[in-house]
């Protein structure tokens, strides 16, 4: 396909868009950058609704700062962390800090323990780098034994990677003891927090679930069963007793001799190599599971260098293929070419585009994207000519109406000599894997995530999706604490480079972004919402530095979310040619899109499936600072 070539024949359609709205002329966007951006929103209703017709706020104030900012997925995180930066700490002070108090609050969407990945920027090494924050499947876990006793909430726990990304962050990048960095934590556990709307809401929805393991019921009906209610203290006195116990091993070297770096060792090995893993351990023989002892303690992440590409001047970093990162890069490839404002925002050529663009990144991450150790990507698969291959393969009259076959980026090739034309039943997999599909948007443990963001003074950046929530996987009696379900997300079709295998890394659905300016930190992103993840900070993005908004802006504006896909772990795609909408995007766009062939559905007027971003920025020239949250979930952000 050509730049642009097929504008023309949905032009009429977005016009009619345009003009239904009552924004005035395209042209309006080539007004001052302030004025055009509020010309450019204008048609979707996304700002001052709530207030009047002249307020051009954002949903939320414009949060700023020169010395730090941080916004995360709970006001006493964003609290936590920010705490540590008045106090003199660095982003990687206050991430670590608030990351590990998010899990305390979030146990039933990103509980203690489960993925992690992390990327960031250091200012004093002046690079970007990624911790690999997915967890290791156990040495049982072999392909035969998943075909024959299937996924389950027992047998999808994988190795927590998440306090080895914690402590290894501190180690390497921050100034406090893990003691320090995990006193507000340790309160939360101790003195409990108050129970909120969408957690509330959460436990009701997953109460069979909770119920099946006593040790979770105890822990999430702590009134007793139908008894909670908003604003009751919810106490996790077992996780309490872990991080004392990880604080008395830090404790102890300290008092030997030892250096804070070992210290924060000892204080991992407690975690992972003392009595958690051997009660993990016990534990998972009785349940009939497959985590061992060993599996933990032997467990040893790494730093590593992002991927990466570049978009009209700005460089975008994320991890590898043990995260959903890769979808990005393969995405931003295919629209670094396009004329995106010659479209017009949200218009119908605009959502078209960018829909059967993530479509083709998804068949390609299905097919070749998986733990590198394990599945390395082919070559040129994130060159931008094999992008400019792909991208020919969309009709501007025409939308997908499944998957698209996955292209052979080592022959140049659009499309790969014998790959599936269908995805809607299972192809080249035991026919049971249609049984194990769930629908994307039923049951919340599709979306158990959750993020935070923080920037300092000093340069540097940190940008955390955390993730494994406890309501229908168990929770270890006594610690206060589970392994999560994300061995889930590994395929059972070993054609496909995600099947799982014994000590490899499921290609997880998180994935924080990092974006570069001139050599210079700019915005980090990162958000819950399971395989939207991407396709929301795509849009965020793309709000950012091709739209000229600001990121309270970015966040508010009415999303979509295609769901032409196989789910991450599943092998067939239930939901062919959907693409769902915020219903700000006025109606003659869906239904210009229906007439392409979307399966448009709503998601009403804002919904928290199309995710909640938090995001941190700086501004090129002055340095100033933003954190801004999504009001679509309970986000917080500070910064002074």
């Amino acid at each position: 396909m050509k730049q642009l070539t097929w504008v023309a024949a949905v032009a009429a359609l977005a016009i009619i868009a345009w003009l239904g709205s009552g924004t005035g002329a395209p042209e309006e966007a080539s007004r001052a950058p302030e004025e055009g951006v509020f010309a450019t929103i204008a048609p979707f209703n996304s700002y001052g609704v709530v207030h009047d017709a002249d307020n051009v706020e954002a949903m939320r104030p414009r949060v700023m700062g020169t010395h730090g900012v941080i916004s995360s997925g709970h006001y006493l995180a964003t609290q936590a962390g920010y705490e540590v930066l008045r106090a003199g700490g660095n982003a990687f002070d206050a991430g670590v800090t608030a990351g590990m108090a998010l899990k305390a609050l979030k146990m039933d969407y990103a509980g203690w323990t489960g993925v992690a990945p992390l990327i960031v920027y250091s200012a004093a090494e002046d690079r970007v780098i990624t911790r690999v924050g997915a967890g290791t499947s156990p040495a049982l876990a072999t392909l035969d034994h998943f075909l024959e006793h299937g996924k389950g909430p027992v047998n999808n726990a994988l190795i927590p990677a998440d306090v080895d990304v914690w402590l290894a962050t501190l180690d390497r990048f921050g100034t406090l003891s893990f003691s320090e960095a995990a006193q507000p934590t340790l309160r939360i556990a101790e003195e409990g927090y108050h129970l909120y709307k969408m957690q509330k809401w959460m436990i009701e929805d997953q109460m069979d679930e909770i119920l099946a393991f006593p040790y979770n019921g105890d822990f999430w009906f702590q009134n007793g069963v139908g008894e909670q209610r908003l604003g009751d203290r919810m106490v996790n006195a077992d996780l309490g007793r872990l991080i004392r116990y990880m604080m008395e091993a830090e404790e102890h070297a300290l008092a030997a001799g030892a250096s804070r770096s070992e210290g924060i060792r000892a204080a991992r090995d407690a975690f992972y190599k003392g009595d958690p893993a051997r009660d993990v351990d016990r534990f998972f023989r009785e349940q009939g599971g497959i985590v061992r002892y060993e599996d933990l303690a032997g467990y040893e992440s790494r730093w590593e260098e992002p991927l990466g590409t570049s978009f009209q001047g700005y460089d975008v970093y994320t991890g590898d293929g043990w995260s959903q990162g890769p979808r990005i890069v393969l995405m931003l490839n295919m629209l670094d070419s396009q004329d995106l404002r010659a479209l017009g925002y949200n218009t119908p050529a605009y959502i078209h585009l960018i829909s059967q663009v993530i479509n083709l990144a998804m068949s390609d991450s299905h097919r070749y994207v998986g733990d590198p150790d394990f599945a390395p990507a082919p070559e040129g698969l994130y060159g931008k000519a094999y992008a400019r291959e792909r991208i020919g393969l969309i009709d501007e009259k025409r939308a997908f109406q499944d998957m698209p076959p996955w292209g052979d980026p080592a022959a140049m090739a659009a499309v790969a000599d014998g790959a599936p034309t269908s995805f809607v039943v299972a192809s080249g997999a035991p026919t049971s894997l249609a049984a194990a599909s769930a629908d994307r948007d039923g049951p919340a443990r599709s979306t158990d995530t959750s993020s935070l963001n923080v920037m300092d003074g000093e340069g540097n950046l940190f940008s955390l999706t955390e993730s494994d929530g406890h309501t229908f996987t168990p929770m270890i009696p006594g610690w206060g604490f589970g392994l999560g379900n994300r061995m889930g997300q590994f395929n059972l079709d070993s054609e496909l480079a995600n099947v799982m295998a014994p000590g490899k890394r499921p290609r997880n659905t998180n994935s924080p972004l990092l974006v570069m300016k001139d050599g210079q930190p700019f915005m980090g992103l990162s958000t819950p919402g399971g395989d939207q993840q991407l396709q929301s900070l795509l849009q965020v993005f793309l709000n950012v530095v091709v739209w000229g908004m600001s990121p309270e802006q970015a966040l508010d504006q009415p999303r979509f979310g295609s769901y032409n896909f196989p789910a991450t772990g599943s092998e067939v795609n239930t939901s062919p040619a959907v693409l769902r909408l915020e219903d700000r995007i006025p109606a003659e766009t869906a239904q210009a899109l229906r007439a392409m062939g979307h399966d448009v559905q709503s998601w009403g007027l804002w919904n928290w499936r199309a995710c909640a971003p938090t995001v941190t920025w700086r501004h090129p020239e002055t340095g100033v600072m933003i954190a801004a949250g999504d009001v679509r979930r309970e986000t917080a952000s500070l910064g002074f």
